[in-house]
């Protein structure tokens, strides 16, 4: 599961008002709400800003202070999501726990002071989260299988297009080599196949089991060494040649995957 756990905590005392957990954390839920808390007044004493998201190894923490309130809100989950959208869930539950309960400032925990309340609450929480998760899932596989859509192109391109029949030929062992080293890293990615025509597919690949921090690390690995292989085929002027008549419509036709997932420096900067 993504998502972790949320906590609400009184910000002067570092005590948890209210918690839930899906994925355990830690096991002592006040000592993490005491460690969370000072995480966000360090900040706040170094540089006079509340700090929004601090990673940490295997865990991402989002953080937002409600200073009317008196409460330090926390979103915990796994490195591998993309944040963009987390902040807007912790917004959102910001304001459904506010619209629950009355009194927050206090330290006595929801539990104690209405349990009935707090039942609707964990009720409402686990139907956001679960949601939730199943959308951040989508997202997830379909950026995956962009950034995999996109690469494949352009190793396609310089293995059927750039490289001559003949080179491919003579270098298909070092091609398969390429691919193998970068690739036996994540299991995942295994399942990328390449063949004598210089064919790559990726077609049996299950995009929720690829882990997407080294995704485009491992891709462009690959990618590099293939173009190295193409300029010692060519000569430069060649090379160039087929880079405008090749490389640079799909660059203009994928400039909103690349621009989306930030892969145009790199491409580009790779292929001139």
């Amino acid at each position: 599961m993504a998502i972790h756990s949320f906590y609400v905590i009184a910000w002067d005392a570092g005590q948890p008002i209210y918690h839930r957990t899906w994925v355990e954390v830690s096991d002592n839920p006040t000592l993490l709400s005491g460690l969370l808390a000072s995480v966000e007044l360090l900040a706040l004493k170094i540089t006079q800003q509340h700090v929004n998201v601090v990673t940490m190894r295997d865990f991402r923490f989002f953080f937002k202070v409600d200073d009317d309130n008196g409460i330090l809100l926390v979103f915990i989950t796994d490195v591998s999501e993309d944040p963009s959208r987390f902040n807007e869930y912790l917004d959102m539950l910001h304001e459904r726990f506010l619209e629950t309960f009355e009194d927050v400032s206090t330290h006595l925990p929801v539990y104690q002071r209405d349990p009935r309340r707090a039942r609707i609450f964990d009720e409402l929480l686990d139907s956001l989260i679960s949601h939730w998760e199943t959308g951040e899932a989508s997202l997830r596989s379909a950026k995956v299988m962009d950034i995999l859509d996109v690469y494949v192109q352009f190793y396609n391109l310089t293995l059927q297009k750039v490289l001559s029949e003949r080179s491919l030929e003579m270098y298909y062992p070092d091609i398969e080599r390429i691919f193998h080293t970068h690739l036996k890293a994540d299991p995942a990615l295994q399942n990328i196949t390449v063949d004598k025509h210089g064919s790559v597919s990726y077609d049996q690949v299950n995009p929720d089991r690829v882990r997407i921090p080294a995704l485009v690390d491992t891709l462009q690995l690959i990618l590099k060494e293939l173009i190295a292989i193409a300029r010692r085929t060519r000569r430069r002027q060649t090379y160039e040649t087929l880079f405008f008549e090749h490389y640079a419509p799909i660059i203009k036709a994928e400039h909103e995957r690349l621009e989306e997932y930030d892969l145009s420096k790199k491409l580009v900067m790779e292929l001139l």
